[in-house]
């Protein structure tokens, strides 16, 4: 068989056929899941570059970011800071606390309070952070409102998503305006429905619960493991190719070996002689006459 039929017979077999599948198939996966881990890499550089660009930068007025109390809050005006000036609602009906809010590894509440600006729109403002009551599901004694006129700083964040649960009474899972101003006594501003703020500061200060903790800007390991799936998704062509080419090479010394012993003296191979030992017959003589004998006996005479 020649090496070309030999390489025919490898690639077109039904082990082959099967393996080319699966690494296909393997390969496939492992580059979906590389984009999927870049496109994660993607998301939190965007989002840390929203922080960086806005966090730290100067307050604005919140009219400059939301033109409109409708206004959804633009992803590129998160973390904004901006400044107010009015009143929080002091009613014991106003104070709200979000549920399942984590800081420092412990479970516990945001202090939610609507702050009413002197142009007449409320803002839901989440003041910090407050402990549970071990295992009750209650925030312990926080840091009382203020009351009276303040000028204070936030940073816009953008509205929570419904949650369909059943809240207690004066607690409610998310921040989201639109579910959470059915809740708050009738008031003649008009509520901001596309974002709440987070408080940096107040002034007159007063104590207030914990303040929450700067946003994340690492990004994380994404990045490393989508390269590690795309180099995975290379590795299993190389092993195929590998494993074929080894298949072949097997394939080929086997029929090497085969012809060996048939006798068949390989291409090249030196001429081998060989010794016939078959037994021969000895040659006989015929008998001398009496004539041939004198002559003999002669011509020996002569020339003695």
């Amino acid at each position: 068989m020649t090496r070309r039929s030999t390489l025919r017979r490898v690639l077109v077999s039904r082990e082959t056929l099967f393996a080319v599948l699966a690494v296909l198939l393997a390969s496939a996966l492992c580059i979906g899941l590389g984009f999927w881990q870049f496109g994660r890499f993607e998301h939190k550089r965007d989002v840390a570059d929203v922080i960086h660009a806005n966090f730290d930068a100067e307050p604005v007025p919140l009219q400059d970011v939301l033109p409109s109390p409708e206004s959804a809050l633009a992803p590129e005006d998160d973390w904004t800071p901006v400044t107010l000036r009015g009143s929080y609602c002091t009613d014991a009906q106003c104070l709200l606390y979000v549920r399942n809010r984590q800081l420092d590894g412990q479970v516990g509440f945001w202090q939610l309070v609507p702050y009413r600006t002197e142009d007449g729109t409320t803002l839901l403002v989440v003041r910090g952070w407050v402990n549970s009551q071990g295992d009750v599901s209650e925030p312990v004694s926080a840091p009382p409102v203020p009351e009276g006129e303040q000028e204070i700083t936030v940073r816009l964040r953008p509205a929570e998503p419904t949650l369909d649960r059943e809240i207690p009474p004066g607690q409610v899972h998310s921040v989201n305006p639109p579910q959470i101003d059915g809740l708050l006594p009738e008031h003649d501003g008009t509520l901001v429905r596309g974002a709440y703020g987070d408080l940096e500061a107040e002034d007159p200060s007063d104590p207030r619960p914990a303040a929450l903790p700067d946003p994340e800007t690492g990004l994380g390991p994404h990045l490393s493991y989508a390269f590690q799936w795309w180099i995975f998704a290379l590795f299993f062509p190389a092993a195929l190719i590998y494993r074929t080419r080894r298949t072949i090479q097997d394939l080929d010394e086997a029929e090497g070996e085969g012809a060996s012993a048939d006798g068949t003296a390989d291409e090249g191979a030196p001429a081998r002689t060989t010794t016939d030992h078959r037994p021969r017959r000895a040659a006989h003589s015929r008998p001398r006459g009496q004539d041939e004998e004198e002559e003999d006996a002669l011509i020996d005479h002569r020339d003695g």
